[in-house]
């Protein structure tokens, strides 16, 4: 079986599109499913941090000719702010398509045979076909392997993730702001950041014992699930950081992430610090004072969601 993921990522972009498709593909592979894939020339620097081998790099994927990948493939999963109706029905009339989503206004469910929109605040009636199967909800969240059986420990130290492009530059603003006297934090910048913004946050560090930066750490699953608590954006990381039950405080850089760190509030999931940009002291040391409704956050994400959804997919009929 081969499944093709049709998928982009970069500075621009972030990291999340590629990071949920290559958690269904971890899935996919426990199924014998040979994953193959186009993407963007920006790309590349996290396809080489997850380990994604075998991969087609074009310009822009979703304006290119990849009929003969499609044709190639028995699935193409696609995942991408940037396709629409067309990409869809012409990807659809080649091979078995499933569309990874989270917007919910650019009529995939027309021409997929599945839609996966994990998000906590996702619901049925937001798709109107009753021809395709629909994956909803945070029981089918796409996370890496590494995270399956991974249980948390507490930890000592605040884990900072500001998205895999650090596209408003938060983690040179934390490590510049953050409280003395409140333990240590630890900056994870993902390989898609800069080097400008990654030589800013060194900067902003430089002199103080208490916070440190890693790049494109490898061992990320393992820092997050140590931490004592995690702030990030409401992007995948969140996700991940729900799945270990982690004292969480999320905010927004991005307009598909409007809206999620207010539902987590409201369900006291989650702290919610609103859009980086507004952003300040007084607001990092309340959100490190936050404590979630341990009730609420007990299984709201399923580590193993990954799993859930390639067995719709590789049980999908011809």
């Amino acid at each position: 079986m081969k499944v093709l993921f049709v998928t982009h990522a970069g500075p621009e972009t972030g990291g999340g599109h590629l990071s949920r498709c290559f958690a269904l593909s971890q899935a996919l592979r426990e199924h014998g499913a040979e994953s193959l894939w186009a993407l963007n020339n920006d790309a590349e620097p996290q396809v080489a941090s997850l380990g994604i081998t075998g991969a087609l790099f074009f310009n822009d994927p979703f304006a290119c000719d990849i009929s003969s990948l499609l044709d190639s493939a028995d699935f193409s999963i696609i995942d991408s702010y940037t396709a629409g109706e067309e990409f869809y029905k012409f990807a659809s009339s080649r091979s078995r398509l499933v569309v990874i989503d989270d917007l919910h206004d650019r009529g995939a469910e027309r021409f997929a045979r599945i839609v996966i929109n994990y998000g906590v605040m996702s619901k049925r009636d937001f798709y109107g076909s009753e021809e395709c199967e629909y994956l909803i909800g945070p029981d089918y969240a796409l996370l890496r392997r590494e995270y399956w059986d991974m249980e948390p420990t507490p930890g000592n130290y605040a884990l900072f993730v500001p998205g895999a492009a650090d596209v408003a530059g938060s983690a040179a603003k934390i490590a510049g702001m953050w409280p003395e006297d409140t333990g240590k934090l630890v900056i994870a910048l993902g390989s898609l950041v800069p080097a400008r913004r990654r030589d800013e946050t060194l900067a902003a560090s430089r002199g103080r014992d208490d916070v440190e930066v890693v790049v494109s750490p490898a061992d990320f699953p393992s820092l997050l699930a140590g931490a004592g608590r995690v702030i990030c954006s409401a992007s995948v990381t969140a996700y991940e950081a729900l799945a270990m039950e982690k004292k969480t405080a999320v905010f927004t850089v991005a307009d598909n992430q409007r809206g999620l760190g207010e539902y987590l509030k409201n369900i006291g999931a989650a702290f919610d610090l609103g859009c980086w940009h507004d952003v300040g002291l007084n607001s990092i040391k309340t959100a490190l004072d936050f404590a979630p409704d341990n009730k609420t956050l007990s299984g709201l994400v399923n580590k193993r969601g990954a799993l859930a959804c390639a067995g719709a997919v590789v049980n999908l009929p011809g």
